[in-house]
């Protein structure tokens, strides 16, 4: 079997470990700092930061198979690698178009997949404006801003950083003119149209290296509008089959574009691993590709407990060379993610876990992360029921026993 390394050291490469400790297979990681939720977990640890190159080479060289549980890696390096012959997956041009919000959208022109009307943020020299006194560079910027929108209609639009967002960072919800100056993202960024959209949608695919692909269940994702992140994940999605179907259809549209393009990029294995994608449900009952996450996804957490074959346990079989798993939803399910509470610091201090687990059904994973701050992701739990409906009072129930503070 496959050593495996992944680059990165959360929760998603920690939950791929516990998936593996199953097989007896080793996974190896490159973390930025000792100790963190993967690295304590991991077979071997390479200490260093995830776009140095040369601890991706050294992280390289002890495994077969190379990974990344995070965006934010140096994709050059990855394709150094693949060219001298090392597996990567999913391929090192994945990482390439997912680290671009505008390459994501222009490969969804390209292959005809419906998402909101865009445009970029041009002209702008980010390192000259810089050097420009607040009011004058804010003036330039909320100017080209206003261009770019003008371009798909006007405002309202959103204002999304091109490289380096996630968690509700790198976003921007801009209302006119004025919002352009006050709130605008100092960054290489595009707007698109703001949507008036019934509720996010999100879909987790498997891909095989020999193209076999299945999908997870459709499910929908509410977001704290505190910090603009996942709050909570309902399995199955409370609409109807037809519409479920079609957001799996197009999440399956969404990964083998991007495996074209990988593979047309130069990358030998394209496509292959774990994929979320994330969606707009329309008041007409289409769906917008929102973007995608080349790895194991927050919406698919779930899975642990409630399909035959967790995300992550397919993200190691894969990596390994094993077959995939089932996708199986064995019953419904709510996952909710415990955040950090609000003016919270330092050491994290749980509260309520022996109240949330007498709830029934429920199961509570926390990441091992050493620092607590307001609404960081410090944890999830997950509740099953025999309607979504039960699931989803039982994870509101054990939600609310818990808390997550600083010492």
């Amino acid at each position: 079997m496959r050593r495996v390394g992944i680059i990165g050291g959360g929760q998603l490469g920690r939950m791929t470990i516990e998936e593996a400790r199953k097989y007896g297979g080793a996974v190896d990681v490159l973390a930025p700092e000792w100790p963190s939720p993967a690295a304590v977990l991991a077979d071997e640890v390479v200490i260093g930061a995830l776009y140095d190159g040369d601890a991706i080479r050294e992280l390289a060289a002890r495994v077969d198979v190379i990974s990344y549980e995070i965006e934010r890696v140096d994709a050059a390096t990855l394709a150094a690698l693949e060219r001298e012959g090392k597996t990567v997956i999913p391929g090192a041009a994945v990482l390439a178009i997912a680290q671009d919000k505008a390459r994501q959208k222009e490969l969804w022109d390209r292959a005809g997949i419906p998402s909101a009307p865009w445009a970029l943020v041009e002209g702008l020299d980010e390192e000259a404006l810089a050097k420009l006194e607040p009011m004058r560079s804010g003036a330039l910027r909320a100017a080209a801003i206003a261009k770019a929108a003008e371009r798909i209609g006007g405002f309202p639009v959103v204002q999304k950083a091109r490289r380096g967002g996630y968690d509700g960072r790198g976003v921007a919800s801009l209302d006119g003119p004025g919002d352009a100056v006050a709130k605008a993202l100092p960054v290489p960024s595009l707007v698109e149209r703001r949507l008036d959209f019934v509720k996010e949608l999100a879909v987790v695919v498997v891909r095989a290296p020999d193209g076999e692909t299945a999908v997870y269940p459709c499910v929908e994702m509410v977001f704290d509008p505190r910090a603009n992140l996942c709050e909570s994940v309902l399995a199955p999605a409370d609409e109807s089959e037809g519409v479920r179907r079609a957001a799996e259809e197009l999440a399956l549209r969404v990964v083998r574009a991007l495996d074209e393009a990988a593979k047309a990029a130069g990358s030998p294995i394209g496509a292959a691993g774990v994929f979320g994608v994330e969606l707009f449900l329309m008041r007409d009952l289409s769906i917008l590709v929102n973007e995608v996450a080349p790895r194991p996804h927050n919406s698919g957490h779930f899975s642990i407990e409630a399909c035959a074959s967790s995300q992550f346990d397919q993200y190691y079989r894969l990596l390994a060379g094993l077959p995939p798993g089932s996708t199986e939803l064995l019953r419904p399910a709510m996952m909710m993610n415990l955040l950090g509470a609000p003016g919270s610091s330092g050491e994290p201090e749980l509260l309520g876990l022996e109240r949330a687990l007498a709830v029934p059904g429920v199961s509570v994973h926390l990441y091992g992360k050493a620092e607590v701050r307001p609404f960081r992701k410090m944890g999830h739990l997950t509740a099953l029921g025999r309607t979504a409906a039960e699931a989803r009072e039982r994870a509101e129930a054990a939600l609310d026993c818990i808390r997550i503070t600083g010492r």
